[in-house]
């Protein structure tokens, strides 16, 4: 009896931090997208909010918020972030196919990905791997997963429901990671 319900309590446990998709994510991430467009920078951050809260749209997971200062990160916060956490993992370099493919698996999986580009000037970008099929990259050569992105010196450039290729050009692959979360 004793083992059944240590058995028990453990599945309980493992249920209340398993990873979570919110089903509605698409039609919630589109509405983010459109407010991102019309967003103006401001004192507020209210566009990096928007781009900070797309990862709890979809994975219902807020990492990306910071306790300590109230908002959330921006990009080089979340790069650092993700470099040193223990509830995140680096899966590989994205221009091997098999790292792509895992990263795909894995949003399927309803895990929470995201790819980080940061350049030698310490300027980068995040874009989070959502569910959905690989794509094919005539960019990149490779088969890419599905992704959202919302760039903040472009908003233009925005999307959700592409290739991760739209977000990053074939020349910038070497700099990107991408990270997963544990449950």
């Amino acid at each position: 009896m004793k083992a059944f319900l240590t058995v028990a309590f453990s599945i309980v446990i493992v249920a209340l931090h398993a990873q979570s998709l919110n089903q509605n994510w698409k039609k919630e991430l589109t509405t983010s997208l459109e407010q991102f467009l019309n967003c103006e920078a401001s004192a507020d951050n209210a566009c990096v909010k928007i781009q900070g809260d797309a990862l709890n749209k979809v994975y219902k997971v807020n990492d990306f918020f910071s306790q300590k200062t109230g908002r959330y990160m921006t990009v080089n916060e979340v790069s650092a972030f993700l470099a040193q956490s223990t509830t995140w993992t680096a899966l590989g370099p994205v221009y091997q196919q098999e790292t792509l493919t895992q990263a795909q698996q894995f949003a399927n999986e309803k895990k929470a990905v995201v790819a980080v580009y940061k350049n030698a000037s310490g300027i980068g970008h995040v874009a989070l791997i959502t569910p959905g099929e690989l794509q094919p990259s005539g960019s990149w050569g490779l088969n890419v997963p599905n992704a959202a992105s919302f760039f903040l010196p472009e908003p233009n450039r925005s999307f959700i429901d592409k290739g991760l290729s739209f977000a990053f050009t074939k020349i910038m692959m070497k700099d990107i990671s991408l990270y997963v979360r544990k449950y």
